[in-house]
């Protein structure tokens, strides 16, 4: 299940985006354009299917890794059929912002796997209240340094 998590993750972002152009199209009164978009994503999800899980041999992982390049896929159609359509989308301040963002989520990230390898190496053999206390801690301190570097690179949704 984790392996499978794992790849699935890969489209989360690309999935929340689609949540967000498909809409806009049907506000644009544009419904034929995410309509195609999701019948080639269908044949794309097909063809990935097979290719990850039979030809690959990465069964369930392949599943989960085609669907979200197929996510991927479905956004970017959509990203660019929306810019085209519409015009300029303020893609270089989108991806400042983005970046901004990775910088403080490596250094929240930084700090769960060093509490996870160096602080609570291993929890499975303390007691339950334990693990919550080293969990709770580790969430206070990474949020905590995400949003200390957050602050300073004056990331616009994090003021």
């Amino acid at each position: 299940t984790a392996e499978a998590l794992q790849f699935y993750a890969l489209g989360l972002a690309a999935y929340a985006g689609v949540k967000v152009l498909a809409p806009a199209f049907y506000a644009l009164d544009n419904r034929h354009l995410p309509m195609l978009v999701s019948l080639f994503s269908i044949g794309v999800n097909f063809a990935l299917n097979w290719l990850f899980t039979f030809h690959l041999g990465l069964g369930h992982r392949g599943l989960a890794l085609s669907t979200s390049f197929v996510a991927m896929t479905n956004f970017l159609l959509l990203y660019v059929m929306m810019r085209r359509y519409v015009g300029n989308l303020e893609t270089g301040a989108m991806l400042l912002s983005l970046g901004k963002i990775a910088v403080a989520g490596a250094v929240l990230g930084v700090i769960c796997w060093a509490a996870q390898h160096y602080f609570f190496p291993d929890a499975t053999r303390l007691p339950e209240w334990q693990r919550i206390l080293d969990v709770v801690v580790t969430i206070a301190l990474g949020g905590s340094a995400f949003f200390a570097v957050a602050h300073p690179l004056q990331i616009a949704d994090m003021l």
